[in-house]
């Protein structure tokens, strides 16, 4: 069975602010990515829906980098 992970992003930006994006990996390929959210909750929680919908799974590992 092929293994899901969701990865938060954090990207900091010269200002000082930061965004959150996330990306869906399936076996070492990516199949989807978010434009910039304003908090790493919001990030993961968009990512989390958008497999459920996708998939119709929960990714098997979530990483924050």
């Amino acid at each position: 069975m092929a293994m899901m992970e969701l990865i938060i992003e954090q990207w900091k930006n010269l200002d000082g602010s930061c965004q959150y994006l996330w990306s869906v990996w399936r076996d070492g390929k990516r199949i989807g990515m978010s434009r910039p959210q304003a908090k790493a909750e919001d990030a993961e929680q968009e990512g989390m829906d958008w497999c459920l919908r996708s998939t119709g799974s929960r990714p098997d590992r979530v990483t924050r980098l």
